[in-house]
């Protein structure tokens, strides 16, 4: 009986082991295939992010490739504008010199040709009926 009972040890023992290794090695291939599953799940969001990259490449690129473009024509064109504008400043200052250089030569030749802006004032500024000027707010011209 003694044998008996040591070869139903054995065979408990046996079948024991064998629920922990069947135990174990479920364990062990569940843990896998959630590792297998999350690198797939990181991979398919990976090549998610990569198809919207690539839409946004293709969808905006020209876009702002065209705006890029349009911005540099208008600077280009600001610059111009701008330089023209300087040179016509500075003619604009160079003409009114000579325009004060011309009177001052002119008054020297001929002080009646060149009108006064005192006369010219005095001309449109009303009158008492004394003949004498009329005080009025502001500048007379």
């Amino acid at each position: 009986m003694e044998t008996i009972l040591r070869i139903a040890e054995l065979l408990g023992a046996a079948v024991a082991a064998s629920w922990i290794t069947r135990i174990l090695t479920i364990r062990a291939r569940v843990r896998q295939e959630q590792a297998g599953a999350a690198k797939a799940e990181t991979e398919v969001k990976a090549d998610q992010i990569e198809n919207i990259e690539k839409m946004m490449e293709k969808a905006y690129n020209p876009i702002i490739e065209g705006l890029t473009d349009q911005v540099n024509k208008l600077q280009e064109k600001v610059e111009k504008l701008e330089a023209e504008k300087d040179k016509q400043d500075q003619r604009i200052e160079e003409l009114e010199n000579e325009n004060r250089q011309l009177r001052r030569a002119l008054r020297e030749v001929c002080p009646d040709s060149i009108p006064s802006r005192r006369g010219a004032c005095a001309r449109s500024q009303l009158r008492n009926a004394d003949g004498t000027f009329a005080k009025k707010e502001g500048a007379p011209c």
